[in-house]
């Protein structure tokens, strides 16, 4: 199982709904004296194989290269992210996610159109819960890349359109009223990833609650997948 995956879309959703690298070097050609692109892959290839101590090296030496270089800022908030969800301390957890935050920001402020960044910002925002802040960074990373999927942990637009389940529901924006119209809904999102679930939700009669069971049930075997 993937651990940012496991942390990103179960371990947030459990908290919230049951609640209501070494040293430089790598390929020879980059290591801590390469440009910060260079330097950049390789805290990714590090970061794949979670050596992270490796990978916040290599994506620092980046900034130390190009204090503007927007890819090792997302890196080093996706490895953020990553060791929050490897704490058990709820002090470091928090510490961990509001670093990730933080390199998020640095990620999107310097390039508004970094969707990666804007996924993992909706993320830490969900774990947080920053409902709005939530839906308003997964909306903005669908608007730039409707099919979106990460080549480094496996998530896709399915998981995005969750988390903004998630945020609506926490919001009280259930389903489609005046107030909150399709997309501004949690029902909507689910409906996205599961096809169909809108209209079985209305002709059953079913309430809030079955959209968190939903959230869940969707959640569990893109999960176990990885």
């Amino acid at each position: 199982m993937d651990t940012i995956k496991a942390y990103l879309f179960a371990t947030l959703i459990g908290f919230a709904l049951l609640g209501a690298l070494g040293c430089g070097g790598g390929t020879g050609v980059g290591g801590t004296y390469g440009s910060a692109e260079t330097l950049t892959f390789e805290g990714w290839d590090s970061y794949r194989k979670q050596d992270l101590p490796k990978g916040e090296e290599l994506f620092n030496s980046a900034l130390a290269l190009d204090p503007t270089y927007t890819e090792a800022y997302n890196g080093l908030g996706w490895l953020n992210f990553r060791k929050a969800g490897q704490e058990e301390d709820k002090d470091r957890r928090l510490a961990a996610l509001n670093g990730a935050r933080k390199n998020f920001e640095h990620a999107v402020n310097a390039d508004p159109g970094n969707t990666d960044a804007l996924v993992g910002l909706a993320g830490v925002d969900l774990a947080l819960g920053e409902w709005e802040k939530a839906s308003i960074a997964a909306g903005r990373a669908l608007d730039l890349s409707p099919r979106y999927f990460s080549s480094h942990d496996n998530i896709d637009y399915r998981d995005v359109h969750l988390v903004m389940a998630e945020a609506y529901f926490f919001m009280g924006r259930f389903k489609h009223t005046t107030e909150t119209p399709d997309p501004n809904n949690a029902l909507y999102h689910i409906d996205v990833v599961d096809p169909g679930y809108k209209a079985f939700y209305e002709s059953n009669q079913l309430t809030p609650p079955d959209l968190v069971r939903r959230i869940e049930e969707l959640q569990t075997p893109r999960i176990q997948a990885q």
